[in-house]
Order: structure tokens, then sequence, then C-alpha cells
């Protein structure tokens, strides 16, 4: 992988970074105005609470394996896809339990967190395929390799 392409390869996982730090921290869901109750909605108010802090490790901890593995020919793609697929379901079935009542709306912040679960995934993926195809293509430039 040329130095060109590490470098968007980290310049992205540290967007989808962000993007999953900015989610967690806008609302998910709104009510609407529908009666005043009194119980606890996860994601309700901006700001970080119980499982924003999970998040937030799991993100960094993603990140510090992209940015260190790429130094010592360590795949990273097994850990993107991890991880993009772990805030998929997880933030995918909170998604789903909003949806299903009809007088709470869905905020931006449950929306960047799902976008960034498929940036993880598609950026994952995307290295995947970056390291099987090169072999192939430097194989036949130099016909005295492999």
């Amino acid at each position: 992988m040329s130095s060109k392409q590490k470098f968007a390869y980290i310049t992205a996982t540290i967007v989808a970074a962000l993007l999953a730090v900015v989610g967690v921290w806008l609302p998910w869901v709104r009510k609407q105005p529908v009666g005043i109750t009194d119980e606890y909605i996860a994601g309700l108010d901006a700001g970080f609470s119980d499982i924003d802090f999970l998040v937030i490790v799991l993100v960094m901890a993603v990140v510090v394996a992209v940015v260190l593995g790429h130094y010592p020919n360590w795949r990273t793609d097994a850990v993107l896809i991890g991880a993009g697929g772990l805030i998929l379901v997880v933030f995918g079935s909170v998604f789903q339990s909003y949806l299903a009542v009809e007088r709470y709306v869905v905020e931006p912040g449950l929306y960047l967190l799902i976008a960034s679960g498929c940036l993880f995934i598609l950026i994952g993926v995307v290295a995947a395929l970056n390291r099987r195809l090169t072999p192939i293509v430097s194989n036949r430039d130099n016909p005295r390799v492999g």
C-alpha cells in the first residue's frame, strides 16, 4: 500500500470515528407531543451518558489499531469490519425500536452512528480487497515474481 493510500485509509478511519463520537453526543430520539411521560429514554438528551463511553472506547481502540497496525504489516481490516458490524447491530436495533413507536422521532445522532458503522465496514472491505488485489497486479507487471 502506498503512502497516499495509507494516509487516505487512516483519514477515512478517523472520519468514521468522529462521526461515531458526534453521533453518541447528539440526541438519538425526540418525543412527539403526544403526552407527558416520565420514562427514561436512552439518547433523548444531547451529551454523553451510559453506553456512549463504551462506543467512544471502541472507536478509539479501532483508530489506534489502524494507525499502529499499518506499520508492522498487521491486518486491521477485520478490526474495522468487526467494530462497524457491532455498531450497526447495536444501533440498528435501537433505530428499529424507536421506529416501532409512533411517538418517537429519530434524531441525527442515531443516523450518524449508523453511517459510522457502515463507513467502518466499507473501509475494512476496501482494505481487504486492496490487500488481495495488490499482489496480483504486481505479479503481472514483473514476470520474475511469483
